[in-house]
């Protein structure tokens, strides 16, 4: 089969010639695939140089309807022989009440303010009203991370509705001891509590609030932040393959809250995480290199000797800041975001399998609930700006996708 494709418009056509059956359903399924990765929500199928169409072919042009569906794109097929066409009425299709106008077809996508950079292009929404900010309360003490300090008295007991976003370290449980073993790095979004255990698991783990029931968790230290976000940005490549970095784009967040601190949520195509997890607990035993030093940190940490998680669907949460206008009670928190240190973070990644996300305005908990419904989370990194070689700096970089955030006060400042 031969396979090619060419914009009409909005609208991608994929042109098919030859025989769609069970070899090349894979071939369709990785060019479609791709043209998503690429942004593209509108893509029509011309069938009319396929003279074989298997079942296992027609599974594939069913799944992909769905998956344009799913994110208010479309998918249509054109000009199918007759012989083609009976086998697609069996999958659903009835061609003789589709449209290809580029008006119809597609849920109306909301336009927001655009702007660009060298190599990225922006899309803005406001949220919120104007002014709007979120309060950050810092909870426990992060520098007895260093030796693994902390005892039963660092423990502090932590809900977590849908308005509050969260993140530090901390372990699902009711009391200290129950989770004595198990402390590690946690992120909570939009009533999703997700926490990756330190006792050498790989599995992330999570809770779903919903009317009758909120998530709670033992927390050693932690950022909560609490309010609405007030912008959603769109963010994708002005050139194929094109990047942004972690700190590119929380310069550019910084930049349009116009204001030191700034909390946001990021769902996002990865083109590869620089991060770290705690996989021993620093609950259960101080150890005074531990676990930071050498040769203790091979023990205690499972740090990215290079990018992880490359072509993942990415939710990462955390504050970011000017370094020179940081509150000093948040530095501690903090950790350099690039190589000059200009900026500070604290922002926690889980990563999942690829799926595309709508266009525009989308709704953040719908989008963030149901990608830990149905998708799998594959770990929980604290994201680092990777220092050891001077001479080559390395941080997270995402592709294309969306972030939601807002300006963010400390409390008791306001």
């Amino acid at each position: 089969m031969e396979i090619s494709s060419q914009k009409r418009g909005n609208t991608i056509i994929v042109t098919t010639v030859g025989r769609l059956d069970g070899y090349w359903a894979g071939h369709l399924t990785d060019a479609l695939d791709e043209l998503l990765r690429q942004g593209h929500h509108r893509i029509i199928i011309n069938l009319a140089g396929v003279h074989y169409l298997s079942s296992i072919g027609l599974r594939v042009l069913v799944s992909f309807k769905q998956k344009l569906k799913e994110i208010d794109g479309y998918f249509g097929l054109e000009n199918p022989p007759d012989r083609i066409e009976k086998i697609l009425k069996i999958g659903g299709f009835d061609l003789s009440s589709e449209s290809h106008d580029e008006t119809l077809n597609l849920k109306s996508i909301s336009q927001g303010d655009t702007f660009s950079s060298e190599s990225t292009s922006f899309e803005t929404f406001q949220m919120g009203e104007d002014g709007s900010e979120m309060v950050c309360r810092l909870l426990g003490d992060p520098t007895l991370l260093e030796g693994c300090l902390f005892t039963e008295r660092d423990s502090n007991t932590l809900s977590v509705p849908d308005s509050v976003m969260a993140l530090g370290l901390g372990a699902f449980g009711h009391s200290f001891k129950e989770c004595q073993n198990r402390f590690g790095e946690f992120l909570s979004i939009s009533g999703v509590t997700a926490y990756q255990a330190g006792d050498g698991s790989s599995i992330c783990d999570f809770l779903i609030s919903d009317e009758d029931y909120t998530p709670e968790l033992q927390v050693l230290y932690g950022l909560i932040c609490q309010g609405e976000f007030s912008q959603l940005m769109r963010f994708e490549p002005r050139i194929i393959d094109k990047i942004i970095s972690l700190e590119d784009l929380s310069n550019t967040i910084l930049d349009r809250v116009g204001t030191p601190m700034a909390c946001m949520v990021i769902v996002a195509e990865s083109a590869g995480l620089i991060g770290a997890s705690l996989h021993r607990s620093p609950a259960n035993q101080s150890q005074l290199d531990a676990p930071f030093g050498f040769p203790a940190m091979r023990d205690w940490l499972s740090f990215s000797a290079e990018r992880l998680d490359a072509g993942s669907l990415v939710i990462a949460c955390g504050v970011i800041s000017h370094k020179d206008r940081t509150s000093i009670s948040l530095m501690p928190f903090l950790r350099p975001l690039g190589g000059d240190g200009s900026h500070l973070g604290h922002v926690h990644a889980v990563p999942f399998s690829y799926v595309p996300i709508q266009k525009g305005l989308i709704d953040l908990n719908k989008t963030v609930r149901t990608l830990f419904e149905t998708g799998s989370a594959s770990g929980l990194l604290h994201l680092l700006c990777d220092d050891q070689d001077p001479t080559r700096l390395d941080q997270s970089n995402f592709k294309r996708g969306a972030c939601w955030f807002s300006p963010l006060i400390m409390e008791g400042s306001q």
